[in-house]
């Protein structure tokens, strides 16, 4: 989206979300709302939209508690020259908390990382583990509860010094919500386990967690997604009958995330009716998302858009 969609788009979310949800505490305090704007007054709605959001980022900086744990964690302690090895943030949030996912929806931030590497380290990108929706009514967002690990890829150079791991450390900016919303920050550096069994299971954190990263969708099914007045529907021949998904937005500003999502099971597969966002001001060309059938069995998509 352009920049002065952006900025609508924050400025409409802004408008909706409960006092609570958008700042840290503002008991007391007066609030400014702002509501859409017509076309030719964009640059107006561009600072209303920053301003607040200085505003209320000026507040949350107050905050005194983070309610969430950050450890950065190693799969295994041992390094092959050349070899990719993961590490993970693991994230373990105060029960009702929460943070975001790359796409948080219609509030919130996903965690912004800094990797600090040794000479020779190379980081990869963030795996992402399929999302919850968070929130009803007209704000829903995409995130994670409880705990979450996020992994990442890292390839040692050769060769690598036994202590290397040491230097390994990172910068994490985040935000935390509730009933309202804290950003923080934290400086982590790697762990090693205290005992064999903590060793073990962290390994096994990273076995649950892979399971959860959304892999290719098989290639025997078949993709087609239409652009209708007001929805897109997107259809998906399978093997088998399909009782339930739910459909995840990688690109912002597309769906309405709030709006329930018409599903219909066929004889070989399904068909997803998402309304499109309000703020839609182009044509879409792909679809890209997740298909979430249930707990650990995600797949990741990408498909063109046939225009009405």
């Amino acid at each position: 989206m352009s920049q002065w969609v952006r900025s609508l788009a924050v400025t409409r979310m802004l408008s909706r979300l409960p006092l609570s949800r958008l700042n840290c505490n503002l008991a007391g305090r007066k609030v400014v709302k702002f509501y859409m704007f017509p076309v030719h007054r964009m640059r107006l709605a561009l600072l209303a939209a920053g301003s607040l959001l200085a505003f209320t980022n000026q507040l949350c900086s107050q905050a005194p508690e983070s309610h969430v744990k950050i450890e950065l964690i190693p799969e295994n302690t041992t390094l092959q020259a050349h070899k990719t090895f993961r590490v993970g943030l693991l994230f373990r949030l105060d029960p009702g908390w929460h943070i975001y996912w790359r796409n948080p929806g219609d509030a919130g931030e996903p965690p912004r990382v800094q990797w600090e590497l040794p000479p020779g380290f190379v980081s990869g990108p963030i795996l992402w583990p399929q999302p919850v929706r968070l929130g009803t009514g007209s704000v829903v967002d995409y995130g994670y509860e409880n705990q979450v690990l996020l992994m990442a890829p890292v390839e040692a150079p050769a060769p690598p010094a036994a202590s290397s791991t040491q230097g390994i450390g990172a910068d994490v900016k985040y935000i935390v919500c509730r009933e309202m919303c804290i950003p923080g920050k934290a400086h982590v550096t790697l762990s090693s386990p205290s005992s064999a069994q903590q060793s073990s299971a962290w390994r096994q954190l990273f076995e649950q967690t892979r399971a959860q990263i959304p892999r290719s969708a098989p290639t025997t099914w078949q993709f087609s997604a239409k652009s209708d007045p007001g929805y897109f529907n997107l259809f998906v021949r399978t093997a088998s009958k399909v009782n339930a998904v739910t459909f995840f937005p990688l690109e912002a500003g597309q769906i309405d995330n709030s709006a329930p999502q018409g599903f219909a099971s066929t004889a070989n597969g399904f068909r997803l009716k998402l309304k499109k966002s309000d703020l839609l001001v182009k044509p879409v060309a792909t679809l890209k998302g997740l298909l979430v059938f249930g707990p650990d069995h995600a797949f990741e998509i990408v498909v063109p858009v046939a225009p009405r």
